[in-house]
């Protein structure tokens, strides 16, 4: 069996480490693997390059024109098609193509042309709007009929003149429909839930967790508390990107507040999200940490991870913190809350300020322990990998 994955990045960042790792179980299993990117960390002969950054760029500002992203790249597309021949995949598994790189149309003719079974995982929910990769930022459900009037226009990749989300949404649904061995895999089972109200109801949908590295996120003692001077003090962990977000401004001004003797670390900062927070003594900004195992030492540090996030899939980073041994605090929003059990962690209502402040103070409490290792077998990146082999075998 021969497995071939597009993806924008390959070997890092969230998706490019998850396309990476399936590379890695499939070659285990004894199987052949393939990978077309934009972007990648790795160079090796069975990694092919789509386009170039002039064509990257072109595609980009072809998107904001026509607001059409997925519909320029037409010759690099081309060659990718020629290439894929050589392949000859049995299968093919798509991640993340909203990147100016590929032309979506072309690449969906030639899997229902050749007939080639076909895995999508929705890392978002670009696949079945007519635009966003998160609707719930504005809370539309238009992508369920037809898009159009689209209140998310100027966001992510801005359409500068023309709403095109209707016809986008129809052109996109329509060429996804035209390939008939077709799986979609959600990341989390609200994703899966959301297609199943979307035009792609019905194709088959399957649920997968994007797994973690449970032999770097575990529980283990790390130096980060005497690094940055902490000593015993109570640790609430954030991430920055989430955290200096306008609209979490008064959940952030309360726990911090409410927090004066705790060290509340926020990871991710740039020098503009530093300023946000200068004058908090408590506040202690790290910059951002590319490094698993410098990363996984944070969370093993912290007392609770609070994940203010609005619009997510599926978090990695709940499932990093509960593997390390960290209790997490997050709203009831999209994916996040499925990956906290009652013992691991607090879910609380979106925009619930008192309630987010009551539940640090639970854990503080000692209201939230568990075993770590017990959650392994959840979130293990073998573990959940292991379900796309099974669903490939299936597809051939």
């Amino acid at each position: 069996m021969k497995v071939l994955q597009i993806n924008a990045v390959y070997g890092f960042l969230s998706t490019g480490i998850i396309a990476k790792d399936i590379c890695d179980m499939l070659e285990r299993n004894g199987e052949q693997t393939a990978v077309a990117t934009q972007k990648t960390s790795i160079n090796a002969d069975n990694v092919y390059i789509v386009g170039n950054k002039l064509d990257w760029k072109y595609h980009a500002l072809h998107s904001r024109i026509f607001g059409k992203q997925g519909y320029a790249s037409k010759g690099a597309t081309k060659r990718l098609l020629k290439w894929m021949d050589k392949e000859n995949p049995d299968i093919v598994h798509l991640h993340n193509l909203h990147s100016n790189y590929i032309n979506f149309n072309l690449l969906c003719d030639y899997l229902a042309k050749k007939n080639i079974a076909t895995v999508i995982t929705m890392h978002d929910c670009w696949y079945f709007t007519g635009k966003c990769s998160h609707f719930a930022h504005t809370n539309c459900d238009r992508w369920q009929k037809s898009c159009g009037n689209c209140s998310q226009l100027k966001r992510e990749v801005p359409s500068l003149f023309l709403d095109a989300t209707e016809k986008t949404l129809i052109d996109r649904t329509e060429h996804l429909l035209k390939i008939k061995n077709l799986t979609l895999v959600g990341c989390s089972k609200w994703i899966a839930e959301q297609a199943g109200k979307s035009r792609l109801k019905s194709v088959r949908t399957e649920v997968v967790y994007n797994g973690v590295d449970t032999g770097v996120f575990k529980p283990h003692e790390s130096d980060f508390r005497q690094k940055h001077n902490i000593g015993d003090k109570f640790v609430i962990l954030g991430m920055a990107n989430k955290w200096t977000e306008p609209v979490n401004k008064k959940a952030v001004d309360a726990i911090i507040d409410k927090n004066p003797d705790a060290a509340i670390v926020i990871v991710g900062c740039k020098d503009e999200h530093r300023a946000i927070f200068e004058g908090k003594d408590n506040v202690i900004p790290v910059g951002f940490v590319s490094e698993r195992n410098e990363l996984s030492d944070i969370y093993a540090s912290a007392d609770v991870f609070v994940n203010l996030t609005r619009a997510d899939t599926l978090p990695t980073v709940n499932m990093e913190s509960v593997c390390c041994g960290t209790p997490v605090v997050t709203f009831d929003s999209c994916g996040s809350p499925e990956l906290v059990d009652e013992d691991s962690g607090i879910v609380v209502a979106q925009d619930d300020v008192d309630g987010l402040v009551g539940a640090i103070n639970k854990v503080k409490n000692g209201e939230c322990r568990f075993d770590a290792l017990t959650k392994h077998s959840k979130f293990d990146k073998n573990t959940c990998y292991g379900r796309y082999y099974d669903i490939y075998k299936t597809l051939i």
